[in-house]
């Protein structure tokens, strides 16, 4: 089932919205509490939301190659049965 590029994309800024918020407030946990595991898990958690978001905007260019290549096949099998029609 195919997605559509604006709900795919309104997905992954939610996802790396919580990402970020979960890494924010860890992060606030570990300085308030002195922890410093927990600081450490919300930078890396803050982190991963930019990767998400990074890896969000390759999959979408991935998606429109893909299209690409498909409607250049297309067109050309539409040559190659013009072709063999005569």
């Amino acid at each position: 089932m195919p997605v559509s590029p604006l709900a795919f994309r309104s997905l992954t800024l939610v996802a790396a919205g919580f990402l970020a918020f979960d890494g924010a407030a860890l992060a606030g946990l570990g300085i308030w509490s002195g922890r410093r595991a927990f600081l450490v898990a919300g930078g890396v958690l803050f982190l991963s939301s930019g990767l998400v978001l990074l890896f969000g905007r390759r999959h979408l260019r991935r998606l429109d190659e893909i299209d690409e290549a498909r409607r250049d096949l297309r067109n050309e099998a539409e040559e190659l049965r013009r072709l063999l029609r005569g």
